[in-house]
C-alpha cells in the first residue's frame, strides 16, 4: 500500500485536477495535484534546512488552508513529524489557550512552532512561559509561517512504520492525548474511506470542506484521503463558514461538490440559518454524500436538514452518519452510500437501564422514545465489539462500551505509557464510548465517562443538553450538562445535576428562561436540576473541534470561575427536591 507521500508523487501526473483553496477576501488559488506535490516537497525542503532532523516534531499553528496543507505535506515528505494544533480563538481568551498550548508543546517534544506573525506575537510570551518551566529549558524555535524558507526537493525515503503525525485528541474528557500515527496505519484509513467507504473517482467527485485543518475529520478526510482517488478539493476557511454558514452548501452548488463532512452542530446550523431568499437558484442534486459524524449524530436533525433543502435538490439519502475517532486515525463505520437514514426508535427508559427496545414505528404507546442513529458497518478490516463491564461480547441491544480493532489503530499515545496501556489492549481500543449493535449495525448512545448518575439510574447529558438547547432563548447547541455532588461538607452527599447554557437575555428574563429549562427537563425525565447557570456567549469551555468539554466545565463550576452572564448564577431553592428524580 502506498504511503501518502507515494500517493502524492502518483498523483502528480494530474495536469488538471487538484484543490482550490477559497480565501476570506472572496480571491481563490488552485494548485493542480503535481503543482501541490512540487511546493509541498519544497517547504518540506526549507523545514529541514532550518537544521531540522528526520524524527524531529513540528507544531502548526496555521488557520490559513493553503499554508496549512503545503506546510503539513511538505513535512512528512523530508521526515518530519507535523503536530497540528488550533489557533488561539481571542487575546480574551488567551490563557485558557495557554495551558493547551503548551501542554501539546511539552508532549510534543517540538523542535519548531509555525504560526503567522501575527500569531507568534500574541504566542511569544507563553513561549516564554515554556521555556522558564522546563528544567532544561526547552523551547521550541519559532518561525513565521508565510516565511518558511523553500529549497530544493530532498530525497527522503520515508517507510511505512516512521511516524508521519502525532495528531492530539481533542480532550472532551481529559487533557489531550498525542495519537501516534505512522504512515501504514494513515495509508490504510486513507483507503478505506475513500474505496471502501465512499467508493470515490477522481473522475466524478469533488470534496468541499469548511472543517478544521487541526481536527482529525478536516485533516484525514478532506487533505491526505482525496490523494489516494485523486480526488479534488475545494477548501472554505472555517472562519468563513462561522461568520456565514450559507457558503457552504451554496460552495457546493457553484463547484458542483459530491462530497462534504460535518458534524451535527453544522446540519443544525445550516437548517436553522439558511433561509429561502438564500437558496435561489441553487442545486444540491450533485451532493452524493453528506456525512456526519465527531459528535453525536440526531435524528431530529437530519431529518429537519433533509427536509429543508428538498426543495433545492438534495437528496435525503446522501447523508451518511460515520463513526469514528483519532486513535483509529480517524474513520471506523460508514454507512452505505444512497442508503435511507436508518434511525432506531427504542424506549427511552430501557436504553437508560442498558437496553436498546425497540418501539413499533409510528407509535410509542405512551412509552417515552428516544431516536438513535445507525452509524453504519465497520470499514474493511475493522472490527467493532460492544462489550460489558466484564470484557465480555454484549448482546445485540444491549449497551455496552465499543472496542474497535483494526488496520489504522494507532501505535499509542507518545510518550505515555500508562494511558496507552489502558487504552489500547490486546490488539483492541477501548474507546470509551457507550453504544450497542442491532441489524448489523452500530449505534452510538453516549460516552462512559460523562454519565450523570442521580438516585442509582444513569442519564446520558445529551439527552439533557438537547432538551434544554430547544428552549427559546438559550444558544442552541451551547449548553453542557453535568453531575455535581450536592450537599454540605461532611454530609451524605447525592450526585444533582447542573445545567449550564450561554443566553444573551437581560437579567430580568433569565428567571423566566430558567423555569422553562427546568420544566422541559422535568416534563421529558422527571429530574429537578439542582442549579441552572448562565454564562456569556462564546465562553463555554469547548476542545480544539468544538465538542463540548464537560469535564472542564464542571472543575469551572465548583472553583466558581465560569463566566457568568449578568445575573447568571441560581441556585434551586433550599428544601426543594433538587438533584432527586421524581417518582414516577
Amino acid at each position: 500500500m502506498q504511503t501518502i507521500v507515494e500517493a502524492m508523487a502518483a498523483a502528480a501526473v494530474e495536469g488538471t485536477r487538484g484543490h482550490t483553496f477559497l480565501r476570506s477576501d472572496g480571491t481563490e488559488r488552485t494548485l493542480s495535484f503535481a503543482e501541490l506535490d512540487r511546493e509541498a516537497r519544497r517547504v518540506g525542503a526549507g523545514l529541514r534546512a532550518l537544521g531540522l532532523a528526520p524524527g524531529e516534531r513540528v507544531a502548526l499553528v496555521i488557520p490559513d488552508p493553503e499554508t496549512f496543507v503545503l506546510a503539513f505535506l511538505g513535512a512528512m515528505t523530508v521526515g518530519l513529524v507535523p503536530v497540528p494544533m488550533y489557533p488561539p480563538p481571542s487575546l480574551s481568551k488567551l490563557d485558557a489557550y495557554a495551558e493547551t498550548l503548551l501542554h501539546v508543546l511539552r508532549a510534543a517534544g517540538a523542535s519548531l512552532l509555525v504560526a503567522p506573525h501575527a500569531q507568534l506575537e500574541m504566542l511569544a510570551p507563553l513561549m516564554d512561559e515554556l521555556a522558564s518551566h522546563d528544567t532544561a529549558g526547552a523551547r521550541p524555535r519559532a518561525i513565521d509561517a508565510e516565511a518558511i524558507p523553500r529549497a530544493d526537493a530532498l530525497e527522503h525515503a520515508v517507510s511505512p512504520d516512521d511516524i508521519a503525525l502525532l495528531q492530539f485528541t481533542s480532550g472532551s474528557t481529559s487533557a489531550p492525548k498525542g495519537v501516534t500515527i505512522t504512515h501504514r496505519q494513515l495509508a490504510a484509513n486513507a483507503h478505506a474511506i475513500m474505496h471502501d467507504g465512499l467508493g470515490a473517482h477522481g473522475d466524478r467527485d469533488v470534496g468541499v470542506s469548511w472543517l478544521p485543518l487541526y481536527h482529525d475529520m478536516g485533516l484525514i478526510g478532506f487533505v491526505v484521503a482525496p490523494f489516494f482517488c485523486r480526488v479534488p478539493v475545494v477548501f472554505i476557511p472555517t472562519s468563513t463558514f462561522v461568520r456565514r454558514p450559507t457558503v457552504w452548501l451554496k460552495t457546493i452548488h457553484e463547484r458542483r461538490g459530491t462530497i462534504t463532512f460535518a458534524p451535527n452542530f453544522a446540519f443544525a446550523l445550516a437548517t436553522r440559518s439558511i433561509q429561502d431568499r438564500h437558496m435561489t437558484g441553487w442545486d444540491l442534486s450533485c451532493l452524493r454524500v453528506a456525512g456526519c459524524g465527531a459528535e453525536p449524530i440526531s435524528a431530529e436533525v437530519m431529518q429537519a436538514f433533509g427536509a429543508k433543502f428538498a426543495s433545492v435538490g438534495f437528496d435525503v439519502r446522501a447523508i451518511m452518519p460515520a463513526y469514528g475517532m483519532a486513535e483509529a486515525t480517524l474513520a471506523v463505520t460508514f454507512g452505505k452510500p444512497g442508503a435511507e437514514l436508518h434511525v432506531d426508535r427504542v424506549c427511552a427508559a430501557e436504553l437508560k437501564a442498558g437496553r436498546a427496545e425497540p418501539l413499533t414505528p409510528g407509535a410509542t404507546n405512551g412509552t417515552s422514545s428516544v431516536d438513535v442513529v445507525a452509524c453504519g458497518r465497520p470499514l474493511a478490516g475493522f472490527a467493532v465489539e460492544v462489550r460489558d463491564e466484564a470484557g465480555s461480547v454484549a448482546p445485540p441491544r444491549v449497551v455496552g462500551e465499543i472496542w474497535v480493532r483494526g488496520p489504522s489503530l494507532a501505535s499509542g499515545y507518545y510518550g505515555d505509557a500508562e494511558r496507552t496501556a489502558a487504552t489500547f489492549q490486546h490488539g483492541w481500543l477501548r474507546t470509551g464510548d457507550l453504544g450497542y449493535a442491532a441489524d448489523g449495525a452500530l449505534f452510538v448512545s453516549g460516552r462512559a465517562k460523562d454519565l450523570i448518575i442521580i438516585n442509582g439510574r444513569n442519564y446520558l447529558p445529551q439527552d439533557l443538553e438537547a432538551l434544554a438547547s430547544r428552549v427559546d432563548g438559550v444558544r442552541f447547541g451551547q449548553v453542557v450538562a453535568i453531575g455535581v455532588p450536592m450537599g454540605a461538607e461532611g454530609e451524605p452527599r447525592a450526585e444533582g445535576l447542573v445545567i449550564v447554557a450561554e443566553t444573551a437575555r437581560s437579567l430580568e428574563e433569565q428567571a423566566a428562561l430558567r423555569s422553562a429549562i427546568a420544566a422541559k427537563v422535568y416534563e421529558a425525565t422527571g429530574l429537578v436540576a439542582s442549579e441552572i447557570v448562565f454564562i456569556q456567549r462564546g465562553t463555554l469551555p469547548k476542545t480544539s473541534s468544538g465538542k463540548v468539554r464537560r469535564g472542564e466545565t464542571r472543575a469551572r463550576f465548583e472553583d466558581g470561575t465560569l463566566e457568568l452572564a449578568r445575573g447568571g448564577g441560581a441556585s434551586i431553592p433550599p428544601g426543594s427536591t433538587a438533584g432527586l428524580a421524581a417518582e414516577e
